[in-house]
């Protein structure tokens, strides 16, 4: 069975015509002037600067630094100091639960007294009868 559509013999041409065109629009450096609201800049964005920045020389030696190593008491302390902020972060993350409130003493019930408990026979008394 054969196909009924027709093809274009123009999309091929307007295809490269919409790639070339993109092409060109790439390499325009009049990005600037595009209103904005059609993508470019908006009037109360800074200017460009008119020189490059330097860039850091990355193979330059840095000075050497002016900060002294700490002592042992100091390194004690800021390892204490350290524990100490950790644990209370886990506290405040996990907080302990709050203790249970004191339970209250059973009120008695009104009704009949309780019966007494029958003692058991006692044998000894048993045997002197």
């Amino acid at each position: 069975m054969m196909s009924n559509a027709r093809r274009d013999p123009l999309a091929p041409r307007a295809a490269a015509l919409v790639l070339a065109a993109v092409l060109l629009a790439g390499c325009a450096s009049t990005i600037d002037v595009v209103p904005e609201k059609l993508g470019g800049l908006p009037d109360s964005a800074p200017a460009r600067p008119t020189e490059q920045p330097v860039y850091p020389n990355v193979y330059a030696i840095d000075a050497p630094s002016e900060v002294k190593p700490l002592t042992a008491p100091e390194q004690r302390k800021l390892e204490t100091d350290l524990q100490a902020a950790r644990e209370s972060q886990k506290e405040r993350l996990n907080p302990k639960p709050p203790p249970a409130p004191p339970k209250k003493a059973a009120a008695p019930k009104k009704g009949p007294p309780p019966k007494a408990a029958k003692k058991a026979p006692d044998s000894k008394a048993a045997e002197k009868k």
